[in-house]
């Protein structure tokens, strides 16, 4: 009888963190939506990152880029004109990785940013709104970084570097892409 008092916690505990390894927030669609309400129409392009604008983007980075290409996604309000990127990408937390989209507008500022899945079993305050805010208006002159311009949460670091350097890698790519062009 006594034992069930000592395993019954024990498994317990050490069940809910699996439990908790995958949260699926959103869909892109939802994202989309959430960060970009009044969209109408949407035109998704694959865009190729050529060699030199990689090794650009990685020495701006101080990283490397693994990507050949990226996945975009215009979006126009009903009236055709346009409202900005979005952009779904992941970065690897402390094991899993984050997956997240990024609103950028015209002017290539952060519009919003919003967790579609997180899969780590700590560090999940980074999905709150309240922390995704910080990103807001920043673009690629901005340092991005912990104690900087981005609050740090405590026992949430890792998630936290990693949510800046997507967010950061998204900026870059698409400043690199669309800086000079007007959007049709």
């Amino acid at each position: 009888m006594r034992w069930r008092w000592i395993i019954l916690p024990l498994v317990t505990v050490c069940a809910a963190p699996a439990a908790r390894a995958q949260d699926a927030l959103l869909t892109p669609e939802q994202a989309l939506k959430e960060i970009f309400p009044e969209s109408v129409r949407m035109v998704h392009e694959t865009r190729a990152l050529p060699p030199v604008v990689r090794q650009r983007l990685e020495r701006e980075l101080g990283r490397r880029v693994n990507e050949d290409s990226v996945d975009i996604t215009r979006v126009f309000d009903e009236h055709g004109s346009f409202r900005g990127y979005a952009v779904v990408t992941e970065e690897i937390g402390k094991y899993r990785p984050i997956t997240f989209m990024v609103g950028i507008t015209p002017e290539l500022t952060v519009r919003d940013v919003s967790v579609l899945v997180y899969r780590e079993s700590r560090g999940g305050e980074v999905k709150r709104k309240r922390f995704l805010s910080q990103y807001r208006g920043k673009s690629v002159h901005d340092p991005i970084d912990v104690n900087r311009d981005i609050i740090n949460i405590s026992g949430a670091t890792i998630s936290v570097r990693s949510v800046n350097a997507g967010v950061k890698r998204v900026l870059a790519e698409v400043t690199a892409l669309y800086g000079t062009e007007t959007p049709r």
